[in-house]
């Protein structure tokens, strides 16, 4: 979906349903944002293999390549949010669009591994700079039935990028002119990006917040210090056999990470606003639910990087059908998502319960499929409906779930704390789980296509165990978060 797709889409709802049809195209540009945001959450997936093959990239470069975008989107956004609030939404929202799209054409550009990871890093900022944007300005732009209106378009769109990404990617890599290859699934942004700078200045209205929040530089410098010396050397290391600094630098994160809670800390009591307020922490039921969205998410697209190796230089398929073994789920995650309020309406929390279940399931049959029939593609693409099922059913209900264990003054803060620890587990998980599948594979030059296959399925079978493990763990932590509601 181009951002003149999604244009022309709200320019006929405003003109059917809404008077004001200037909200509702400015609603349409911010959305471009929201799209190609979540689109690059999924559509690298599928390009991972001809990156490695076209760079020579290690694979620990092939992980900093997802990390490296998910890091630093999820240790700024709420800083970003902040940005917004003191120097306006649309500024930002623009700034943000623009080091996107400028951050994308480099990686597109891009002739070796660091350049591709830094870029990437670029596009992180640029996501965070411009998504809380998109969520304050629907908050300030519409009220009451238009709100819900606007909020119900918004997670279409969220679900048609995520339904797409992987085979949109696939098919740009196969069909993209001009021999650009993997290049097309960072260049895509360029012309939505383009559009959406040119007309979100001239239709995105500029607000502020009335008394807007200070920024926690220190803060953000600080988790990110922290995540960056336990991440970095763990994916590393493995590349350099394991030498002694993969080992020591992460034991030096604690004390980063020890020196940010305190940071925080003084400066809630201080008066000032930390990015995370740890007065939310004394609320155990909301640890509970942070714990479980952290290991949910850090569950969803390391299993993703796991099964990417397995299908395309394990099972040698194109990147075309690799995204289109991925589609099934995609399309799963948007029918759970409209099921889930549904189903919490007739069984109460207990939904999201069966939701963690069902995306378990998934998993566990993913893994049976990699020990006993790697090469059987209606195995695994029934596996993958039921981890879209189970992601579609519990991501919604997970955050109405915690939020409401909050106070009304905590809601926004609440909401920030478990958007950041959503992208920041993905980038954990994504480190973890490569580290483990990546260790079991070795050069395979003279294997058969057989014995390439069983050895990529029984590596994704035993990574797949850390998900495996991370969510039965997030069961507990939702279950937690519950058991007070039921």
């Amino acid at each position: 979906m181009s951002s003149e797709s999604i244009l022309a889409a709200t320019e006929a709802i405003a003109e059917c349903q809404q008077p004001d049809r200037h909200k509702w195209l400015a609603l349409a540009v911010l959305l471009s944002g929201n799209f190609v945001t979540i689109l690059d959450l999924f559509i690298v997936n599928v390009a991972l293999d001809s990156i490695q093959k076209d760079l020579n990239a290690t694979p620990s470069e092939i992980q900093l390549v997802m990390v490296g975008y998910s890091g630093a989107y999820g240790v700024l956004l709420m800083n970003g949010a902040r940005l917004g609030d003191i120097f306006g939404r649309r500024r930002i929202f623009l700034i943000g669009m623009g080091l996107f799209t400028v951050a994308s054409a480099l990686c597109g550009l891009a002739s070796v591994p660091l350049a591709l990871i830094g870029a990437r890093v670029l596009q992180g900022i640029g996501a965070a700079l411009l998504m809380p944007q998109v969520f304050s300005s629907l908050r300030v732009l519409f009220e009451g039935g238009a709100r819900r209106h606007a909020f119900g378009i918004m997670g279409a769109v969220q679900g048609v990028a995520a339904s797409i990404s992987q085979l949109t990617g696939g098919f740009l890599i196969k069909h993209g002119s001009s021999g650009l290859g993997w290049r097309w699934v960072f260049l895509v942004n360029l012309p939505v990006g383009l559009v959406a700078l040119v007309v979100g200045r001239l239709l995105i209205d500029e607000t502020k917040a009335p008394v807007p929040s200070r920024l926690d530089l220190r803060g953000a410098l600080t988790g990110a210090a922290g995540l960056a010396l336990f991440l970095i050397p763990a994916m590393e290391g493995r590349d350099h056999g394991w030498p002694w600094w993969s080992w020591m630098v992460p034991i030096l994160g604690l004390p980063v990470m020890i020196d940010f809670v305190r940071y925080e800390r003084w400066l809630s009591r201080a008066g000032g606003v930390p990015i995370i307020d740890i007065s939310l922490f004394h609320n155990h039921r909301f640890v509970a639910g942070v714990a479980a969205v952290f290991l949910f998410y850090s569950a969803i697209s390391s299993f993703f990087l796991s099964l990417t190796m397995l299908l395309q230089p394990g099972l040698g398929l194109s990147p075309m059908t690799a995204g289109a073994v991925f589609t099934p789920s995609a399309l799963a995650f948007f029918a759970g998502s409209l099921a889930g309020p549904k189903l919490a309406g007739r069984i109460g929390h207990r939904a999201l319960l069966f939701g963690v279940v069902v995306f378990g399931s998934g998993l566990l049959l993913s893994i049976i499929a990699g020990v006993v029939a790697p090469g059987n593609l209606p195995l695994l693409v029934t596996s993958l409906i039921l981890n879209g099922a189970g992601q579609g059913l519990v991501i919604p209900l997970a955050l109405n779930t915690i939020l409401s264990g909050v106070r009304t003054d905590q809601a926004g803060t609440g909401s920030g704390v478990v958007s950041t620890v959503q992208i920041i587990g993905t980038a954990v998980g994504v480190a973890i789980v490569g580290v483990i599948f990546f260790s079991l594979i070795t050069p395979t030059p003279g294997f058969s296509p057989a014995k390439r296959a069983f050895l990529y399925g029984h590596a994704l079978a035993l990574a797949t165990i850390y998900n495996v493990a991370a969510t039965a763990l997030s069961f507990t932590g939702f279950y937690i978060l519950t058991r007070k509601h039921s």
